[in-house]
């Protein structure tokens, strides 16, 4: 097996480039406007990643996401 850099690098700027943290002002939760909590980087299959943070229930949140997506959401993953 060999190692791209190139590759790895190309697909970390392109990840990187699809990327953004959602602001306060477009979170509905009361608790996300709140300090403390986790952070989680939610991947779409329109290739965006949308990462949260201030999330008090990871699993709870993962759950109302999936639950409201109508598929377009890949991959959850707590960072």
């Amino acid at each position: 097996m060999s190692y791209n850099r190139n590759s790895v690098f190309n697909s970390l700027v392109q990840e990187s480039n699809n990327s953004f943290l959602v602001a306060d002002e477009y979170r509905t939760n009361p608790l996300s406007h709140q300090p403390g909590g986790s952070t989680i980087k939610v991947k779409y299959s329109d290739g965006s990643i949308r990462i949260y943070d201030k999330i008090k229930n990871i699993a709870a949140y993962t759950r109302y996401l999936m639950s409201s997506s109508k598929n377009e959401i890949l991959e959850v993953i707590p960072i």
